[in-house]
C-alpha cells in the first residue's frame, strides 16, 4: 500500500509528460508534470505535505525547467508571515483560555440552554464567531468538549423535576452538537481573510495571476453575509437529520455561570491577546480610510504576533503572552509549508506562461454562467479526497486564468472556490472533520449522510449568492 502511495506520484508526472500539450513550451510541460506529481503526493500521502512541497527544489532545476535561484525565489510567497501570525493569535486565544471564555459567554445567554434546538443553534453561533478570527482545528479543539458537557450536563438533570431522560442517553443530542460545532466552525471560516487558511490562500492566487485584489474589508463585506446564511441551513440540516431525542430541557444556566466564575476575572494573558487581536483588526480595517503603500491585507497579523512575543504576561518571571515553544507547538508547519509549495509552484506555471494557455485553451469550449458552478462542484468533490489547501491551489489557479479569458471576474470564483472547499463528509478529508470525529460522539455513517446534506445545501448556497454579492457589494476591484 505505501509503495502504490510513493508510486502515485511519478505516475501522475510521467502521465502528464506524456500527453502531448500543443503550444506549450517544454520547460512549461515539465513543470505542469510537477505540479501533478506533487498534487499526488498530497493526496497519497507518502511522506509529510512539508516535505512534498520541497519537490519543486529537487525536480525543477533537474528537468531544466528553472536556475534553482529563481526556485528557491518562488518560495518567497507573502502569505506565509500572515498565516503564522493569524496561526498564532489563534494558538494565543486557546492556550490563554479567551475561546473557552467568549464561547461560554455566549451559551449563558438567555433561552440558549432551555431547548435542545437553542442550545444546538447557539453552538453554532458560538464556534461562527470564533472561528471568524481562530484556526478553524483550534475551534473544534476548543468547542467539542464544551459542546458535550453541555448536552451530558442537559440530559443528566432532566429527571430533576421535569422529564425523564432517555434510557440510552441522548446520543442523536451529542452528535448534532458536535457536528454544530464543526459546521459553525466551518461557516465562521468564510467570514474574514483570518478565519480560515483557503482565503488568504486563495487571495494570493488572485493577486499572482489575475488583475484584481481585495482588502480585509471587501471580502469580509461579503464573508459576513455568507456565513450567516450558512449557520441557518446547518442548523436546519441537523434538526431534520438529528432530530433530539427530547425537546426541553432544565434551565442549565447555572451549571454555566459556575463555569465562568471558575475562569475568574481576564488574566494578564488574555488581556494581552485581546489587545494583540484589537491592534490586527484595527490595521486590517485602517485602509478602508487612510491610503498608505504598506497597509494591506498582508501586514496585520505579523503585527499581531510581534505584540504576542513582546506583551508579558509576568515581568519578573520574564513570561510572555507567547515563548519560544509556542512559536515551535503554535503553528501547524506542515499545513504552512504545502500552502508556501503549492504557491511557489503557482507563481513558477504563471511565469513559465502556463495559467494564459489554460486560459487560452478553454476560451470559447466554458461560457461565463458555467463557471462558478464548475468551481463549486470541483472544490466541493476534490476537497473531499485531498486536502482543501491543496484543492483551493489547484481549482484555483486553473479556473482564474479562464475567467479572464471569458471576461468573468475570478473573484466571484475565489469567493466560491474559499467557501465550498470545506471537508465536512469524510473523518479523513480534514483536520477538522478528523477532530470531530476522534471525539466520539459522531459515527462514520451520521457524519457521511449529515455531511453531504450540509455540503450540497451550502455549496449551492454559496455560489449563488457569491455571484449576487460580489457584483452588488463591488467588493473587489482591479488594481
Amino acid at each position: 500500500m505505501y509503495a502504490l502511495r510513493v508510486l502515485a506520484g511519478p505516475a501522475a508526472f510521467a502521465a502528464v509528460r506524456a500527453i502531448p500539450l500543443a503550444g506549450l513550451g517544454p520547460e512549461a510541460h515539465f513543470t505542469i508534470a510537477v505540479y501533478a506529481w506533487t498534487l499526488a503526493w498530497w493526496a497519497a500521502v507518502p511522506v509529510p505535505w512539508a516535505v512534498t512541497a520541497f519537490l519543486p527544489f529537487v525536480l525543477l532545476p533537474a528537468g531544466g525547467a528553472l536556475p534553482f535561484a529563481d526556485v528557491a525565489g518562488l518560495y518567497g510567497q507573502t502569505i506565509l508571515p500572515f498565516l503564522v501570525g493569524v496561526m498564532l493569535v489563534g494558538h494565543a486565544l486557546r492556550k490563554h483560555g479567551l475561546a473557552v471564555r467568549i464561547s461560554l459567554a455566549i451559551l449563558s445567554m438567555p433561552g440558549v440552554a432551555r431547548s435542545s434546538g437553542s442550545l444546538i443553534f447557539m453552538l453554532l453561533i458560538a464556534s461562527t464567531v470564533i472561528s471568524a478570527l481562530v484556526n478553524d482545528l483550534a475551534v473544534i479543539v476548543a468547542m467539542t468538549p464544551i459542546a458535550l458537557s453541555l448536552t451530558r450536563s442537559a440530559v443528566a438533570g432532566l429527571d430533576a423535576g421535569g422529564p425523564r431522560p432517555p434510557a440510552t442517553g441522548a446520543p442523536r443530542m451529542a452528535a448534532a452538537a458536535s457536528l454544530a460545532v464543526l459546521y459553525g466552525a466551518s461557516a465562521g471560516g468564510l467570514a474574514t481573510p483570518g478565519g480560515s487558511v483557503f482565503n488568504p490562500l486563495i487571495l494570493a492566487v488572485l493577486e499572482r495571476t489575475t488583475s484584481y485584489s481585495v482588502s480585509f474589508a471587501q471580502w469580509t463585506s461579503t464573508g459576513a453575509v455568507l456565513a450567516a446564511a450558512h449557520v441557518p441551513i446547518c442548523y436546519l440540516v441537523l434538526k431534520w437529520m438529528l432530530p433530539p431525542e427530547v425537546q426541553t430541557l432544565p434551565d442549565r444556566r447555572s451549571h454555566i455561570r459556575r463555569q465562568r466564575e471558575q475562569l475568574g476575572p481576564l488574566s494578564r494573558g488574555e488581556k494581552n491577546v485581546v489587545l494583540a487581536s484589537t491592534v490586527m483588526l484595527a490595521l486590517w480595517m485602517l485602509p478602508t480610510f487612510v491610503t498608505t503603500e504598506f497597509l494591506d491585507i498582508w501586514y496585520a497579523p505579523p503585527v499581531a504576533m510581534v505584540l504576542l512575543f513582546l506583551l508579558p504576561v509576568d515581568v519578573k518571571r520574564g513570561e510572555m503572552t507567547l515563548d519560544r515553544k509556542d512559536f515551535q507547538e503554535g503553528v501547524p508547519w506542515n499545513v504552512l509549508f504545502l500552502v508556501v509549495g503549492g504557491m511557489a509552484l503557482v507563481s513558477g506555471l504563471t511565469r513559465l506562461g502556463v495559467t494564459d494557455w489554460i486560459g487560452a485553451a478553454f476560451t470559447g469550449s466554458l461560457t461565463a454562467t458555467a463557471l462558478p458552478w464548475l468551481a463549486g462542484l470541483l472544490a466541493t468533490l476534490v476537497t473531499q479526497l485531498a486536502s482543501g489547501t491543496a484543492t483551493t491551489m489547484m481549482v484555483s489557479s486553473i479556473l482564474f486564468p479562464i475567467a479572464e479569458a471569458v471576461d468573468y471576474n475570478p473573484s466571484v470564483l475565489a469567493r466560491i472556490i474559499a467557501g465550498t472547499a470545506h471537508a465536512l463528509v469524510l473523518p479523513w478529508s480534514s483536520p477538522t472533520a478528523a477532530a470531530t470525529f476522534a471525539a466520539g460522539a459522531v459515527g462514520f455513517g451520521t457524519m457521511f449522510r449529515t455531511g453531504v446534506v450540509a455540503t450540497v445545501l451550502t455549496s449551492i448556497a454559496i455560489i449563488v449568492l457569491s455571484t449576487i454579492l460580489v457584483p452588488a457589494f463591488g467588493a473587489f476591484s482591479v488594481r
